[in-house]
């Protein structure tokens, strides 16, 4: 008897139906778990590469080299929550309690009623900075939650280099054109695209913090270490990253310098904002997505519409994706098309 659902789902169409959705199903089934597979990647890929190095400069074997890097990684962090990172966390508790007073303190100084005078719409872009800083540190406050997570994700990085021979050898014994093999390479791709947005957003969290070095000391704001760490911690989170810190900074910066302290982070926030949605991330990104940056940007705003905070950071991962599975159904394509005779 014919097997029909069989040969049904052997049909290239029907099978790329089927593997899409059931990609999508295990992404939206896994959704709380998204924080915890960035994580993983970040500290797999920065384990792995760190290991690589360690190795070729050294006669240590892959398990050693790993072992090694994971000790400096402790190391290092035990430095970090010595030199600020508790007061890096306290501040950040502590500007999203303050936020409501001294955003309402800002609303009613003269400065800002002068400049509504002249620009009506002052309070809707107000409000809108207000919705993405309050999401930001929202996202940054919860750090029991992130912590715990980011703590599971290097636990599962040590563990992944350490079985990674074990791991390398099951992949291969996979069909790379099963259901399974697709669905295992298309969650690679996935990890590929959150390795490149990390990288990426290094970069920004990099620009951010150098750039507002200089004004922080000029203006003699306090915590200057701590507030460093967190415009390189916010700079990581996409679009809305420098948003968050410039709410912060403009928080100490009146409370410092008063209103004119707040206008300097706030035109300084604003242009590290168009630098990093117009300038920086369409460069970027147009090395490993090849789309004009009108097509990214536009990404960025649906996904920020359809999504809302979380689009922020799904938008690139998905072009990405998405690129990936084209050019492999494009090169499917290619290479089973039967050539017209001549």
């Amino acid at each position: 008897m014919r097997d029909r659902v069989g040969e049904f789902f052997r049909e290239r169409t029907a099978r790329r139906v089927l593997c899409v959705a059931l990609f999508l199903s295990a992404l939206a089934a896994f959704k709380p778990l998204f924080l915890l597979f960035v994580f993983f990647v970040a500290f797999e890929r920065g384990l792995g590469a760190a290991s690589k190095f360690l190795r070729s400069r050294t006669k240590l074997g892959p398990k050693g080299s790993v072992l090694a890097v994971v000790a400096a990684v402790v190391g290092a962090l035990g430095v970090a929550l010595a030199i600020g990172a508790g007061r890096l966390a306290h501040l950040i508790i502590g500007a999203r309690s303050t936020f409501p007073e001294h955003l309402a303190a800002i609303r009613s100084s003269d400065l800002y009623l002068k400049a509504k005078e002249h620009l009506p719409d002052t309070d809707r872009v107000v409000d809108s900075m207000k919705s993405h800083a309050e999401d930001g540190l929202h996202f940054v406050a919860e750090l029991g939650h992130i912590l715990a997570y980011a703590l599971i994700g290097f636990i599962l990085a040590v563990v992944y280099w350490l079985e990674h021979e074990e791991l390398h050898e099951f992949h291969e014994t996979l069909d790379q054109h099963s259901i399974i093999g697709t669905l295992i390479r298309w969650l690679e791709h996935a990890a590929d695209a959150i390795a490149v947005t990390i990288q990426l957003q290094l970069i920004v969290a990099l620009f951010n913090t150098v750039t507002t070095l200089p004004v922080l000391l000029l203006l003699g704001v306090p915590h200057v270490v701590p507030l460093m760490i967190l415009i390189f911690l916010a700079g990581l989170i996409p679009v809305v990253g420098n948003l968050v810190s410039g709410v912060v900074l403009s928080v100490l910066a009146f409370q410092a310098k008063g209103i004119w302290g707040v206008g300097i982070f706030v035109v300084l926030t604003f242009v590290l904002h168009k630098i990093e949605a117009y300038y920086l991330n369409p460069r970027l990104t147009a090395r490993h997505v090849r789309l004009p940056g009108f097509v990214l940007i536009l990404s960025l705003l649906c996904f920020e519409h359809l999504f809302g905070f979380a689009g922020l950071f799904l938008s690139f991962p998905f072009l990405f994706v998405a690129g990936r599975v084209r050019a492999e159904w494009s090169a499917d394509d290619a290479v089973t098309k039967v050539p017209a005779k001549a």
